[in-house]
């Protein structure tokens, strides 16, 4: 069953793929500057943190969901 999910998530992808090439959008720019914001984020936590090692992985962990990016579910509970 995953296969086939697989094989229609690429399909998607290819059409979606095919469709956004006339698209003026300067994706790099607009991911770079997303990804700038959260390591710098993620950055000063580091820097700044007197916190134990669970809460400054609490704060990171934030910092992903801020940004709607998967951090995993080991730190899920």
């Amino acid at each position: 069953m995953k296969i086939k999910t697989e094989m229609l998530r690429g399909y998607i992808a290819d059409l979606i793929t095919e469709d956004i090439v006339d698209f003026e959008i300067d994706a790099d720019e607009i991911a770079n500057t997303t990804a700038i914001k959260m390591v710098a984020e993620i950055q000063q936590i580091l820097i700044d943190s007197g916190d134990s090692d669970f809460e400054t992985v609490e704060k990171i962990v934030r910092v992903f969901e801020k940004y709607k990016i998967d951090s995993g579910c080991c730190h899920d509970f």
